[in-house]
């Protein structure tokens, strides 16, 4: 198999070795996963910027909407666990609010 006897340095040098090169992958994934991140967000090299792709963009980080989001969650009503009455979510953080200090009293 080797010529090398196995002794405590050969059985460390090959763990050393074997942690270095897990290293170096996870860096050179990591730094591939943020590259991809940033040309999806910057856009690709065809002469989009970043300034017109992100200045008075409609869109969430998730590439969904702001508006129909914003008007499909206020148009749900969420059921308050504290009195059992259905908000609507326009108006659910005040009324939880409410709700709490005068369960509080």
């Amino acid at each position: 198999m080797t010529d090398q006897p196995i002794t405590f340095q050969v059985v460390a040098e090959s763990l050393l070795k074997d942690m270095l090169e897990n290293i170096v992958r996870q860096h050179t994934l990591v730094n591939i996963a943020n590259r991809i991140s940033i040309q999806k967000t910057v856009g690709s090299a065809n002469g989009s910027s970043f300034s017109n792709t992100l200045v008075g963009s409609n869109r969430d980080i998730f590439g969904q909407d702001k508006q129909k989001l914003k008007s499909t969650e206020t148009a749900r009503y969420f059921q308050c666990e504290n009195c059992s009455r259905k908000i609507a979510g326009a108006r659910f953080a005040q009324h939880i609010s409410k709700c709490l200090e005068r369960r509080k009293r």
